[in-house]
């Protein structure tokens, strides 16, 4: 429900519902309600600007925020870009950045990325990305189905190198961009063009119809915590040379690219391809599995949660008491309600996450193993697809259990547990994903039983069982939960659900209960090989050449809701990270 924008008689903006109240803003899922408005005192970075002139003529203060219309990979957007960005890097504030894509071309749009790494290489870009929806909105040439493919070619290619990336643009604008592409996931600076804000995407930052700008949420810290804008998270496109008698066909299929991709990525078409030639290969989402983690000392807390809890969720609270988080993502091909939601939150608090996918199908409801590795593959496919620029650290998990009275002879045997295993292996490894397996003791005992291979060889093993793990039964307070004997008794099972009984945590079922888990290695902390071959971060110097308008000075107003779309390097959710 969106209330009316009102200014009180110090000029501070506040929203009213319509009963009165006033409402804050929150993260997904989550509405504060007040009945006093809050206090006077500003939060870090909540005041921003979309321009400043640096000194000595104007001063902005350090807990502020600007963002910079930056242009594209062609030109710069700002006059004076550079001594703009330097300023703001010696005087620590935070700065963003709006780049308006040039969309000639799918090559184009990827270099934009580069471009927007350039700047990240060279200044310290703390706040977000933002993606101009304005540009494309105006842009009559492009349908719906080109609008979506290069949005999101720009949206998902930040992301994948770790850059806090969100939409930037009119509320009217938005609202049709969210409409024609169905992207409303990322995090949006809405402009508003009326009264009230109609974008009922996640947005955090929001520009008034006098000219102000604020933010709801203390972005930079967020940014810093998950490791976000950082260097360390960029990927580069490979670098293909080709040779006597291969052709694009034999490129395309090596890298898994249609033939089409690779000629719209590098801008050129059939003929002029020849030997020598250089063919850049975009790199994907994830670049490799990680061959190790590291392991703790003590084991790790976390929780998993599902649409049983629904919204009887405390985020602030869970990010005190877990150090990770796996969510259930599907059921079969039925997708969780509740996942994107808790995705969202679990990124925003900056808590590293898996997830994990009930197994829906066996011998009983499949007619054949064609039948039943088919509902394999679509059961798996639908967990990648839903896992597209989520932040996923921890395994993705194949949750395997067998209803209440069933046994494991009737459900599975030896022929069907490998087809199920290898397939969830095969297309996680192939997606970039750490493939997990969870049971419960026995269920390990009999998985293990009909495949002649440790289990542990090609999954982490999340396992559940314990002497606090009372079905439901009991309540545990979280301050005595413990991690389970099954972690000493066998080394081969890294997470262990120690308790489906905990109470107090930060989320509960009916009952108040929610699963806690304890694991021995850090997952968001994970071991790669080295990857050869890359190409160098692109250089941009480009001659200012337009000028945009000062932003107005001041606070403004926020209503809505947070999400961070970017790759967590490393979760930190209990003390801020060094800036660069």
């Amino acid at each position: 429900m969106k209330g009316k924008l009102k200014v009180n008689k110090k000029g501070k903006v506040v929203a009213f519902l319509l009963a009165g109240t006033v409402f804050a803003g929150s993260a997904v899922g989550t509405i504060h309600h007040f009945n006093e408005e809050p206090d006077e005192v500003r939060i870090e970075n909540e005041v921003g600007h979309d321009d400043l002139i640096p000194l000595p003529y104007l001063s902005v203060d350090s807990s502020d925020f600007v963002v910079l219309d930056a242009g594209n990979h062609r030109y710069d957007g700002v006059f004076f870009q550079d001594a703009k960005l330097n300023y703001c890097d010696e005087n620590d504030i935070s700065c963003g950045v709006i780049i308006r894509p040039n969309m000639d071309c799918l090559s184009s749009v990827y270099d934009d990325v580069e471009y927007v790494k350039s700047l990240i290489s060279k200044y310290n870009i703390s706040f977000p990305v933002y993606l101009n929806v304005d540009t494309i909105m105006d842009d009559t040439s492009l349908d719906s189905t080109t609008m979506t493919k290069y949005a999101e070619a720009f949206l998902k290619k930040c992301s994948a190198n770790g850059i806090y990336v969100g939409v930037y643009g009119t509320d009217s604008n938005l609202c049709r961009f969210k409409e024609y592409t169905g992207i409303s996931s990322y995090d949006a600076y809405v402009i508003q063009d009326g009264e009230e804000v109609k974008y009922d995407g996640t947005y955090n930052v929001v520009k008034d119809l006098d000219g102000n700008i604020k933010a709801f949420t203390d972005l930079a810290t967020v940014i810093n915590q998950n490791g976000n804008n950082t260097i360390d998270g960029f990927q580069y496109d490979k670098l293909h040379t080709m040779a006597d008698g291969e052709d694009i066909l034999d490129v395309a299929f090596q890298y898994g690219l249609s033939v089409d991709d690779v000629l719209k990525f590098n801008d050129v078409s059939f003929d002029e391809i020849s030997v020598g030639s250089k063919i850049r290969i975009p790199s994907s989402l994830y670049d490799g599995v990680p061959k190790g983690f590291v392991s703790v000392d003590s084991p790790l807390r976390g929780a998993d949660l599902s649409y049983a809890q629904g919204d009887n969720v405390n985020w602030d609270k869970m990010a005190r008491n877990f150090e990770f988080l796996i969510f259930k993502c599907s059921e079969g091909t039925e997708i969780d309600p509740y996942f994107e939601q808790n995705m969202s939150q679990a990124n925003v608090y900056g808590i590293p996450a898996g997830v994990y996918c009930y197994n829906a199908y066996d011998m009983t409801n499949t007619t054949s193993m064609n039948d039943f590795l088919a509902k394999q593959k679509e059961q798996t496919d639908i967990v990648i697809e839903a896992l597209k620029d989520k932040n996923v650290s921890y395994p993705v998990y194949l949750d395997v259990e067998l209803p209440s009275g069933a046994t494991w002879e009737e459900r599975f045997n030896s022929e069907y547990v490998s087809a199920m295993l290898n397939s969830w292996v095969e297309r996680m490894t192939q997606a970039g994903y750490t493939p997990g397996l969870y049971c419960n003791q026995s269920g390990l005992k009999n998985l293990q039983s009909m495949v002649n291979y440790p289990l542990e060889d090609h999954f982490e093993l999340w396992v559940a069982g314990g002497d606090q793990y009372t079905a439901g039964k009991q309540d545990v307070p979280l301050e005595e939960v413990r991690p389970s004997s099954i972690l000493e008794e066998n080394k081969a099972i890294s997470m262990a659900q120690a308790t489906d009984s905990a109470i107090n945590a930060g989320a509960g079922n009916g009952r108040g209960h929610l699963d806690i888990n304890f694991s021995v290695k850090d997952y968001s902390d994970p071991l790669f090989d080295k990857v050869d071959g890359l190409l160098e971060v692109k250089e941009f110097d480009h001659l200012p050449i337009r000028e945009v308008g000062l932003g107005v000075l001041g606070a403004g107003a926020i209503l809505g809701v947070g999400i961070v779309a970017g790759k967590i390097k490393k979760g930190v959710n209990t003390k801020k990270a060094k800036r660069r």
